[in-house]
Formats: structure tokens, sequence, C-alpha cells
């Protein structure tokens, strides 16, 4: 049974999720993304989260403006020790391009949201785009645009096999910023699970 208010804070998380995991975001909406934690860090779902974005937000006023770019193409983009992939397909067969690439746009297809090329170049089962689609689907769900059942959908299929571990290898890095996004990360994928009821998927 659907909730208005739950699924505005969702849609509210899904957004910044989106902010901190698109290249082009992380480079260009600092202001933004330090509003949106600090509206976090004073009124979360769970406390470690509000801690979590906290502790991003102090890093970010006492560090430079470039910081969380930096950090993000470290992590993200130059694939060496610390390399961490953000490509569903990766974890699900270790290639790019794979079956959730074509789960997302089997997914998207069902939606009037169409991949930004000109800002967003990573493939569709990149989970900067799928946070980006997550919370299109529930905002348009919100307004009985679309059928809520997709939320699950792209939830159960393409973030849950996957939250798990990518959260583990940010809150592993040696990161002052991501680190506690993957905490963050790690905390909403659980109360995904029970909100749209759904198994965590335990590692093999």
């Amino acid at each position: 049974m659907r909730n208005e208010e739950i699924d505005r804070a969702r849609l509210f998380i899904y957004n910044l999720l989106s902010l901190l995991f698109v290249e082009s975001h992380v480079k260009s909406e600092l202001v933004q993304i330090k509003e949106n934690l600090k509206l976090l860090s004073l009124s979360s779902f769970d406390d470690d989260v509000s801690e979590a974005a906290s502790l991003i937000l102090q890093n970010l006023e006492s560090g430079s403006d470039d910081e969380l770019y930096v950090e993000y193409q470290e992590l993200f983009l130059v694939p060496f020790s610390s390399f961490i992939s953000l490509s569903a397909s990766y974890y699900y067969e270790q290639r790019e391009g794979g079956m959730m690439l074509l789960k997302v746009r089997d997914i998207l297809a069902r939606t009037k949201i169409r991949k930004d090329e000109a800002s967003f170049s990573a493939p569709e089962d990149h989970f900067g785009f799928i946070f980006t689609l997550a919370a299109y689907i529930i905002e348009q769900g919100m307004k009985d645009e679309l059928d809520a059942s997709l939320q699950k959908e792209l939830f159960e299929a393409v973030i849950n096999p996957f939250c798990d571990e990518i959260a583990y290898k940010m809150m592993s890095s040696d990161t002052k910023l991501y680190s506690n996004v993957g905490a963050i990360l790690g905390n909403f994928c659980n109360f995904e699970r029970a909100y749209l009821d759904v198994t965590k998927i335990k590692a093999a």
C-alpha cells in the first residue's frame, strides 16, 4: 500500500543519489547537493543516515569546491585499485552492456523519460541513471501517470541485487565523502526492501 509522505521522502533520496552518482551533477550541482544533504541531516528515516549526511556536509564545507568531484573520479572513473564500477551489468555478469542494460531499457520503454545524451553519456544500467529513473517513476506514480508496480520491478530486478556490494565497497574506501554516501545507500536499500516488500539477496 502506497504512502504519499513516504513516497515523497523516497523521491528526495533517489534525487540526492542521482546528484551524487551522475558525473555532470557532481561536477556542477554542488550547491544543490549541499542543500539536500542539509535537509537529510536534519530529517531522515534513520539516525545513521542523518549522521552520514552531516559528515559529508561538514567535509564539503571545510574542503575545496572540487573535492567531491575529485573523489568521484578516483572511485568511479579511474580504473585502478580503488575503482568501483557503477554498471549493474558488471555486477550481474562481470561485463558491460549485459542483461541488466536490457532490463533497464525495457522498464524505460514503458515510461516517457529518455536518457539525455548531452549530459549523460554512460549506458542506462549505470547506477546514476538508474537512480534518476527510480526518482522519475516514483514522481509519475504519485501523479497516477505510471503504474506503481514499476517502482518495485526496477528495485527488485536491478537495484536490490547489487546495492549492498556497492555500498560496502564505498564504505570500505579510503574516502571522506563517498564512504558516507555508501552508508546512506546501504541504509536506504534496507528501507526500500521493507517498504516494497522485497527480500534481500544473500551473498553467495
